[in-house]
Order: structure tokens, then C-alpha cells, then sequence
């Protein structure tokens, strides 16, 4: 289980890191969220993220040396890859039947292009994610789009973790 803390505080820290060439990834418990979180909002972000969006966090399990033992760990990189046709709910109760989540869903973020985080000549592009914020109608049958927005993938992240009221504002 991540706090909102932890995770901001983890987010600054692969964000800044000198990668020189490399893919530095960070073992556990360095990790944004809890990989295994799937329906539980145990995370306590903003956005609930299932772990079906684990590769788009750059969270994955990565194979390490122990006591001169191969095991599997989770590691977190960053290079975040949130991409088009990825669709966030506020509340892990969206994934109830529809009839029913449609209700308990106060907003959703619907992707509509991306480009990914990417390490090239010892250099860290930020990426970029554009996507839709969208609302249940008022009879609660379908969602309807609110507004556009366009951020960085560190940014997008960042707002999954602890919201924007500049976005959000209904």
C-alpha cells in the first residue's frame, strides 16, 4: 500500500534520476503503488489504478540475484506509458456491472493519444498523454465528455496520484 506521500515522493525521485544510459529500476518497496492492487483502493490515490495499468507505471517483475538465487521481484522504472484507449475510473466500484457503476462513477479519463516516456543520449523526454475527462449524464446511462487535456506522462501520473482541481472542476 502506497500513500499519497510516498508515491509523489518516489514519482520526484524517478523523474530526476541521472539514468546515464541506463534503465535504473528501484526494487521493492520502491514501487508507486501496490502492483497486486486490483479492485481495493488500498492506494488511496486520486484515480483508482487496477494493476492491469502496471506496465503503463512501468511497474514489472524483473529478475535479481539473491544469496545466489535467480527470484522474480517488482521493480519500478520510469518510463510511464499510458496510452490511447485507456480508460480510469475514480472508483474501483466502475467495474461493476455498468448498470450499477455508472452510479457510483463521479468522472472517468478516457485517452486519447500518447507518447511514451523515452531514455535516449543519456536524456529523459517527459512523454505526453492527451485525454478526456468524462461524467455520467444525468439520467446515469452513459458518460458524456466534459473537457480535453493534454500533460506530460510525469505530469498524468502525477495528477492519478493526487487529483487537480483545474482539471476536475464540474
Amino acid at each position: 500500500m502506497k500513500l499519497r506521500e510516498e508515491a509523489l515522493e518516489l514519482l520526484e525521485k524517478l523523474v530526476k534520476e541521472n539514468f546515464a544510459g541506463r534503465d535504473k529500476r528501484y526494487e521493492f518497496p520502491g514501487l508507486l503503488k501496490n502492483p497486486e492492487d486490483n479492485f481495493i483502493c488500498e492506494d488511496e490515490w486520486f484515480i483508482h489504478v487496477p494493476s492491469c495499468f502496471n506496465d503503463c507505471l512501468d511497474i514489472a517483475k524483473t529478475e535479481r540475484i539473491k544469496d545466489s538465487k535467480k527470484e522474480m521481484v517488482w521493480t519500478q522504472g520510469s518510463r510511464f506509458c499510458f496510452h490511447s484507449g485507456c480508460v480510469l475510473y475514480d472508483s474501483p466500484k466502475a467495474y461493476l456491472n455498468w448498470r450499477d457503476a455508472i452510479k457510483e462513477i463521479k468522472f472517468c479519463i478516457s485517452i486519447i493519444g500518447a507518447k511514451n516516456v523515452t531514455l535516449l543520449d543519456n536524456k529523459r523526454e517527459s512523454g505526453e498523454v492527451e485525454f478526456a475527462i468524462l461524467s455520467p449524464n444525468s439520467d446515469k446511462q452513459s458518460m458524456k465528455e466534459i473537457r480535453e487535456f493534454t500533460l506530460t506522462q510525469d505530469e498524468f501520473v502525477k495528477f492519478l496520484i493526487i487529483g487537480n482541481p483545474e482539471i476536475i472542476s464540474m
